[in-house]
């Protein structure tokens, strides 16, 4: 079975900081005469589930375009189940009893949880932190680590931003991207098959929003 690992936008959604980046117009509707519905559109790149390629703070790093086609695709798919209350930091000492060394993954979700505040000042003011020494935890752990994914709204939070700034340095210098702002309530089974997250497709991008789904059983 197929689900979504990503959340529907609309104009009340909130980023980080509280922004409300989506401006919607209509261009033209059947019901004013037109011979077609159709809107323009903007919105911060990293509203909603998105990823973060290396470039949003490396100046030398990947961008979207860089990456091939089946970069976006993952077939050893990673759950770490870890409950975070407001304004927490996830560090090492929290997850390392949870994983076991696999050369196989390439992709981790660390779910949090969190997900429930969505929609409240909480998930955007109080979001958890997580620590940049999770990169070397996880490099370690999983050689072929590709990506990572948070069921929060960034993983720089308001309260540790130091600490996410490095956890971002770190975890994108190691080609890791972040997917951000995950629906990961959906994963009630624990073994997930495959990960497609298909970012929009725009040159030179540091990030942007992703459509992504998952096979689960």
């Amino acid at each position: 079975m197929w689900i979504w690992l990503s959340h529907t936008i609309n104009q009340n959604t909130e980023g980080y900081r509280g922004e409300k980046s989506l401006i919607i117009n209509q261009t033209s509707s059947i019901a004013q005469g037109n011979s077609s519905n159709s809107i323009t559109f903007s919105m911060h790149n990293h509203l909603g589930t998105h990823v973060d390629a290396p470039y949003h703070f490396l100046n030398d790093g990947a961008t979207i375009s860089d990456y091939n086609a089946s970069d976006w695709v993952f077939n050893f798919p990673k759950i770490i189940n870890k409950a975070l209350e407001p304004g927490a930091l996830l560090t090492p000492e929290l997850v390392e009893n949870d994983i076991k060394t696999n050369d196989n993954t390439d992709i981790i979700l660390i779910k949090t949880g969190f997900e429930k505040y969505r929609g409240t000042e909480i998930y955007w003011e109080n979001t958890p932190g997580y620590s940049s020494d999770l990169c070397g935890l996880f490099i370690s752990k999983y050689k072929s680590l590709k990506a990572i994914g948070i069921d929060s709204i960034s993983l720089s939070s308001l309260k540790h931003r130091d600490e996410g700034k490095k956890a971002h340095i770190k975890f994108l210098s190691n080609n890791i991207r972040i997917f951000e702002d995950l629906k990961l309530s959906s994963i009630q089974s624990p073994l997930i098959k495959t990960i497609v997250a298909l970012p929009l497709s725009i040159d030179d991008l540091d990030g942007g929003p992703c459509s992504i789904v998952a096979n689960i059983s």
